[in-house]
């Protein structure tokens, strides 16, 4: 993926630009295609399906359809038939990694060369605003297992790789927000494809560990299998769940769609405009 702008070393890469008059009435007018890594199987893609539910009801766009990189439906099914206004892409991904900087560019590159443009935002991970659905998943484990925050480490757990920098660069962007609260002991970090890993990390601590999971679904890190990690752990530890099921995510989305988005050039998926984001 190429854009004219270089990722920042302090956080999330590819801002959108603020909102613009009149950005309301067009994205009144816009179909949003909500896109998701896809796990191949209908619990796993639950999640999604329950946030585009969520987010049509809420009725700021023409309509809200869900997308999939791996199964169905696709991106070129989602946009495929539908004429008039912009299509406008959202993410459903928490990082910046593998997914969004190359399989999105090949979905991308299967659509039929459509009328009309095609607008994407970031994704939905790189909003500063989820650190705190993230410190309040945090806080409400803590009270249900009667942990003192304050003494409660908090364990943010992202997908990594070796390979691309892009999904633990937006975990330890939230973990250091999330850290400048000072409301737990720490804040710790883990990955499942890179180092520090999860199950050194559960092995090796001493104190009460909470953990979130910086997924957008359970997938094939279900909630069982991680579960059962923690379960494992020479701690006390708490898997609180994929953040990507929370209650507060579709509230965190509209305010993350009201930045104007940039527009795709599919053929290099060059983000038009993306010199003067902000």
């Amino acid at each position: 993926m190429s854009t004219t702008r270089s990722p920042s070393p302090a956080g999330p890469p590819i801002k959108g630009r603020r909102r613009s008059r009149g950005e309301g009435a067009r994205r009144a007018d816009s179909l949003l295609i909500v896109v998701g890594h896809g796990t191949g199987s209908p619990a796993g893609d639950a999640a999604l399906h329950r946030f585009v539910a969520e987010l049509a009801r809420r009725g700021i766009f023409a309509a809200v359809k869900a997308a999939v990189l791996r199964g169905g439906p696709s991106l070129a099914d989602a946009v495929h038939g539908v004429d008039g206004g912009s299509a406008r892409l959202l993410p459903f991904l928490m990082s910046g990694g593998v997914t969004f900087r190359e399989r999105l560019p090949e979905a991308l590159a299967e659509v039929p060369q459509p009328e009309r443009p095609l607008l994407l935002y970031p994704p939905l991970g790189f909003s500063p605003n989820l650190s705190g659905l993230l410190a309040r998943r945090g806080e409400n484990a803590a009270g249900e297992a009667s942990w003192p925050v304050a003494e409660s480490h908090l364990l943010l757990i992202g997908h990594g790789s070796l390979r691309d920098p892009g999904s633990a660069q937006t975990t330890h962007f939230h973990q250091k927000r999330i850290a400048a609260q000072k409301t737990f002991a720490s804040v710790l970090v883990a990955f499942l494809d890179q180092p520090p890993h999860l199950h050194d990390v559960l092995a090796n601590h001493a104190g009460p560990l909470l953990g979130v999971g910086l997924f957008a679904g359970e997938g094939q890190h279900g909630a069982r299998d991680m579960s059962q990690a923690f379960a494992q752990a020479a701690c006390p530890a708490s898997y609180c769940g994929a953040i990507g099921g929370d209650n507060g995510l579709v509230g965190l989305a509209v305010h993350h769609l009201a930045q104007e988005p940039l527009l795709v050039s599919q053929r290099s998926f060059h983000l038009i405009g993306a010199a003067n984001a902000t």
